[in-house]
């Protein structure tokens, strides 16, 4: 984003906030890689040089889209570890077409990476859970244990960002909870509500 993309004067948050939601319209329809930065100053009735006085380019302008939505959709306190990624998934799952629309494009990985550090902490609080099963088994760090549980997260959302037709989300995320819960050693007790 540019200086100008950063300035708190209202009237630039205004074209920010045309410009973001274009971006975020558009990437909804189709996907991000056929998206121009001619579609999005269309859709939200700028210039061009307006544009680029908020934005980088195309990419730019649909990442921070992404981000703005994301954080204002999962930034809600929650009770705990597993409803947080069912929270977190529950946003993927609501917006189908820009995740499915994204996944050919550079936003990609700003997407990927946007999720990753959302799970880091639910992931690191199940890990802590099931470390006194773990110790038992094999002598592994909790942090080891924390970014294997995000990486399997990471490629149920990739996985099922990337299929044609993608089928149901939550079913995906309710099973990998399971297996996580079974592979820890997890006891209902112990790892509180699935059902949010």
């Amino acid at each position: 984003m540019t200086e100008r993309g950063r300035s708190a004067d209202p009237r630039a948050e205004r074209v920010r906030t045309r410009l973001r939601a274009a971006a975020l319209a558009i990437a909804n329809e189709r996907p991000v890689d056929g998206i121009t930065v001619g579609d999005l100053v269309a859709r939200a009735e700028v210039s061009r040089q307006v544009f680029y006085r908020h934005f980088r380019d195309r990419d730019d302008a649909v990442a921070t889209a992404f981000s703005h939505v994301f954080a204002a959709a999962t930034s809600t306190g929650h009770r705990d570890a597993r409803t947080h990624i069912l929270d977190l998934f529950e946003f993927a799952a609501r917006h189908p077409g820009l995740c499915h629309n994204v996944a050919s494009s550079t936003v990609h990985q700003h997407v990927l990476a946007t999720y990753r550090d959302a799970l880091l902490e639910p992931c690191r609080q199940i890990a802590d859970q099931g470390m006194a099963v773990l110790h038992t088994i094999a002598p592994l760090p909790a942090d080891a244990v924390t970014r294997f549980l995000v990486g399997g997260l990471m490629e149920v959302l990739r996985s099922w960002m990337e299929e044609p037709r993608p089928t149901d989300l939550h079913a995906r995320v309710r099973a990998a909870l399971a297996t996580i819960d079974a592979l820890l050693g997890c006891s209902p007790a112990t790892k509180g509500p699935v059902d949010g």
